[in-house]
């Protein structure tokens, strides 16, 4: 059965039984470390997969939806298949019924059903907090721009009995900060998207806490759905501008 059958035998899911992009990039990061909502949506825009709509226009995903996007980053990462190939094979007919002779598509196993994540959720370290030495090492930083990235408030370690440490959430922004200063952006400007990170967070919880302030057991998830919303349509919001704005100053022809 296809992936476009699947969905339509259950075109009567309610809304608990579908993920944003968000909750999606949680279930699959642990395998796929590389993914983000980009990547997602650049998949999306290429036409190898096709989430729900809601009526508000957020992307819905379903199981199918995961396991397609699963058996799509399989492909590229143990495959070495390029897109156009992967989208062939997809639109050739079942997506997870392959060739066991052709060593290029080796079966991938079948999504197994996972609880509804959130980005919002209790931290659960994917691993140990990380000295400052380990931090500049794995993000490609020198001691002198890691100092620079916490001076001006990128990154925010946190005192141990055996002196600083970073997060993994640090380690994450440290690789980004690495890519702006190979293309010879300065950590200093760079304050700009803290300052900016800030500022919306401080907007959002004007609307996320007077949800936690109800007096229900569903009032915590009902919070971190919503903070995921806002979140989601925020990125949508600024990264449509920025590129449109890029764009134009550019003379850049949509495609």
């Amino acid at each position: 059965m296809s992936d476009s059958d699947l969905r339509a035998g259950n075109g009567d899911m309610t809304d608990d039984e579908h993920r944003s992009i968000g909750e999606v990039l949680n279930v699959l990061q642990d395998e796929f470390p590389d993914i983000s909502i980009s990547k997602i949506r650049f998949l999306e825009s290429r036409g190898l997969v096709e989430p729900h709509r809601a009526p508000s226009g957020y992307r819905k995903f379903d199981d199918a939806d995961i396991e397609r996007l699963r058996w799509i980053l399989s492909m590229q990462r143990d495959h070495f298949l390029p897109l156009r190939v992967i989208k062939e094979r997809l639109e050739a007919g079942d997506d997870l019924v392959v060739d066991p002779d052709d060593p290029a598509a080796e079966a991938v196993p079948a999504a197994v059903p996972r609880p509804r994540t959130s980005r919002f959720r209790d931290p659960s370290p994917a691993g140990p907090d990380l000295e400052p030495g380990d931090l500049a090492r794995l993000a490609g930083l020198s001691a002198q721009q890691l100092d620079q990235l916490v001076r001006f408030g990128l990154l925010d370690p946190h005192d141990s009995p055996g002196g600083s440490r970073f997060t993994r959430d640090d380690l994450k922004v440290a690789k980004a900060a690495a890519g702006f200063l190979e293309h010879g952006i300065e950590a200093r400007h760079l304050k700009a998207w803290r300052v900016a990170a800030e500022r919306e967070a401080g907007m959002l919880e004007q609307i996320i806490v007077p949800v936690t302030r109800k007096r229900s057991p569903e009032a915590e998830s009902r919070a971190r759905e919503v903070a995921d919303d806002l979140l989601e349509m925020g990125n949508v919001i600024r990264e449509t501008i920025i590129v449109k704005l890029l764009r134009d100053r550019l003379g850049l022809r949509t495609q």
